[in-house]
C-alpha cells in the first residue's frame, strides 16, 4: 500500500515538473495512469500540504495565460473551468486588458486578412475574437481602431 502511494506521488511530481496543473487535472492524469482512488487522494493531499498543488496560484497566473493564449475574459474563464477550477474559485479572477490582447491577436493574424474585402474582413475579425472569448464591446473597439489604422472605409 505504501509503495503504491509513493508511486502515485512520484508520478504526480513528474507530471508537475512538466507543467503547472490544477488539482483536477492531476487527479485525472493519475486516474488514467491506473492508480486507485485511495492512492490518488493520498498523493494529492500530500502534495497540497507540501505546496506543490495550489489552484489559487494557478488563478493568479490568469493574466499571463490570457496573454499567452490570446483569450478574452470569457475565453479565459472557460479555459480555467476546463482545467478543473470551480466557479467559486474563479470569483477572484483578475480583470484582464482585453483590448490590448485583442489588438495583438489581430496584428498577429493580419497576414491572413490582407486580400479580403473590407466587409468580409470585419466579419472574420469579429468571429475570430468572439470565438476567443472577447466581449462585443472589445470587438467593436478593435474594429473601429482597425478601420482607422488601415484607412478602410465602408463600401457604399
Amino acid at each position: 500500500m505504501k509503495k503504491q502511494q509513493n508511486e502515485a506521488i512520484k508520478k504526480a511530481l513528474k507530471l508537475l515538473s512538466l507543467k503547472d496543473r490544477t488539482e483536477a487535472e492531476l487527479k485525472e492524469k493519475l486516474r488514467k495512469t491506473g492508480f486507485d482512488e485511495q492512492n490518488i487522494v493520498y498523493a494529492i493531499e500530500y502534495l497540497k500540504q507540501k505546496g506543490f498543488i495550489d489552484d489559487s496560484k494557478f488563478i493568479q497566473k490568469a493574466e499571463k495565460i490570457a496573454e499567452d493564449r490570446f483569450l478574452g475574459n470569457l475565453g479565459l474563464r472557460n479555459y480555467l473551468v476546463r482545467k478543473g477550477l470551480e466557479n467559486e474559485k474563479l470569483e477572484s479572477l483578475p480583470e484582464i486588458d482585453e483590448l490590448q490582447i485583442a489588438q495583438r491577436l489581430i496584428q498577429r493574424k493580419k497576414h491572413l486578412l490582407k486580400d479580403i474585402p473590407f466587409d468580409k474582413k470585419e466579419a472574420k475579425i469579429a468571429g475570430f475574437l468572439l470565438r476567443r472569448g472577447f466581449s462585443w464591446d472589445t470587438i467593436n473597439k478593435c474594429l473601429k481602431i482597425n478601420k482607422k489604422l488601415t484607412g478602410d472605409a465602408e463600401s457604399p
